[in-house]
């Protein structure tokens, strides 16, 4: 037996073990639940890739017991694949958990589908997981998709899903249908990641960053001092470019956020800023921090003063402005605080550059808009339709039943979720008093009854209007 395989032999027969579980619990999750169709094509890929490494090795150890001068390269390979499986480790069991009891399954469909109507995202798609913290996160992909090619050269037969993105949503708002709105902005997060990291990059995005680089001049008058600072003091340069970098790295932090707030605005309407308002009322927002960009965010009340702008010009501002919804009112405030209040803090102890904010506001954020609107359909359509069927959606849920997706206009998905949740934010306390009879209008369980019935009417509409939308398609092209 040649020298060493027997710890070799042990190793792989470790990884072994490894793979075959993680292969048959995909399987397993497969036979056992329903998942959205991006899960299902996860898991087949977790297959074919636990599969292959276990013939991979098979071959190996058989080459090196013969005396062919494997061993090292079998060593190699193994930490190769012990990396990468590390990495499918964190994703396989959470998306595993996100099934369809446990998720929105029609809305995480409908943004699919609207993710693949952006122009450069055909073909895409997101996997859903559930995560114990509570916050909405896109998972940066570029180094899974960079470490499972490195692996296709080991396993061809195994390929990673193109244009696939991961989603965590907090396990505790996995049913929510309203809540899990905040979906749309990591799906922008994805997008941006695609576009922007493009070989060749994005006509868009290569605008964008021009932008960027100009604000980074203003911000630190580089073209006026660079030369004389680095002819007085090396150590002076040095510091200066480490403040770019950082300036640098806080600005892009800044536009993906703008960007992908106004992205989701573009997709759901404002049906997202109401949901974005919800999750900043269960974290908590102070007066102070509303104001306040950070090193990773910009100030909340910026963020809502472009979603505002956006609402106007996209013509949905009028049509929620009458809102007598606290959520309506805190978007309205928020967006007339003016940018002079905007404060800038580094840390708890330091203050930020002011130049550096004011370019932000003044000329990247606008670029930012540009970009969003070039990259989305107009939202005026929706804004038309929904002008038309509000009054007969509503009217069916103060009804007590689901609203019918029969005609044109209400079998838009869009139309459907703005108008549920305006009657969810206004109109609760006149519904359980209809059902349930007076003095039960301030039954705080009753409320919650009656939000979580909306929720699902809601979800089983949108859903609907999915199915005939595909139906009618079907239809004029005709069956085969």
């Amino acid at each position: 037996m040649p020298t060493g395989l027997v710890d070799v032999l042990h190793d792989a027969s470790v990884l072994y073990r490894f793979v075959e579980f993680i292969g048959e619990y995909c399987r397993q999750q497969k036979r056992s639940q329903t998942y959205v169709g991006s899960a299902a094509v996860f898991f087949q890929y977790v297959e074919q890739l636990a599969a292959g490494i276990q013939d991979e090795l098979r071959r190996e150890v058989e080459r090196a017991a013969k005396g062919s001068p494997r061993l090292a390269t079998l060593r190699r390979n193994m930490r190769t694949f012990r990396g990468y499986l590390r990495l499918l480790h964190t994703l396989i069991k959470p998306a595993a958990d996100a099934h369809s009891l446990t998720i929105p399954g029609p809305l995480v469909d409908l943004a699919c589908q609207q993710l693949q109507e952006v122009d450069g995202m055909a073909d895409s798609r997101v996997l859903i997981l559930l995560t114990p913290e509570f916050m909405y996160f896109q998972r940066p992909h570029t180094d899974i998709k960079g470490q499972a090619r490195d692996i296709e050269a080991f396993i061809p037969s195994a390929s990673f899903p193109p244009k696939l993105g991961f989603i965590e949503i907090p396990y505790s708002q996995g049913p929510s249908f309203f809540t899990n709105l905040a979906i749309y902005h990591e799906i922008g997060h994805f997008v941006y990641e695609e576009l922007s990291n493009r070989k060749p990059s994005h006509g868009g995005f290569r605008t964008l960053a021009s932008v960027k680089d100009r604000c980074l001049n203003k911000a630190f008058n580089l073209r006026s001092s660079t030369v004389t600072a680095g002819a007085r003091n090396a150590v002076r340069v040095e510091r200066n470019r480490q403040a770019l970098a950082l300036a640098e790295k806080i600005l892009e932090n800044w536009t993906q956020e703008i960007f992908c707030d106004l992205f989701a605005l573009r997709l759901i309407g404002p049906a997202f800023s109401f949901a974005f308002i919800e999750m900043i009322g269960m974290l908590g927002v102070s007066p102070t921090q509303r104001v306040t960009f950070t090193p990773d965010h910009p100030a909340p009340a910026c963020r809502f003063a472009e979603q505002v702008k956006l609402l106007r010009e996209d013509s949905w501002w009028k049509e929620i402005e009458d809102l007598q919804a606290e959520q309506r009112q805190f978007l309205q405030e928020s967006a007339s605080i003016p940018p002079r209040r905007y404060t800038f803090l580094l840390d708890e102890n330091h203050r930020g550059p002011r130049k550096l904010l004011d370019a932000f506001v003044t000329d990247l954020v606008p670029a930012i808009k540009d970009l969003v609107c070039q990259l989305t359909r107009r939202a005026v359509p929706s804004v038309e339709r929904f002008r038309r069927v509000q009054d007969g959606i509503q009217q069916s849920f103060r009804a007590g039943v689901m609203p019918l997706t029969d005609t044109p206009d209400k079998c838009d998905p869009v139309c459907i979720i703005n108008a549920a949740f305006c009657f969810y934010l206004t109109a609760v306390r006149e519904i359980v008093e209809s059902f349930n009879g007076p003095g039960h209008d301030n039954d705080v369980a009753l409320h919650s009854e009656w939000k979580n019935r909306i929720e699902m009417w809601t979800m089983k509409a949108v859903e609907d209007s999915q199915f005939m939308r595909r139906y009618k398609k079907v239809q004029r092209y005709g069956p085969f």
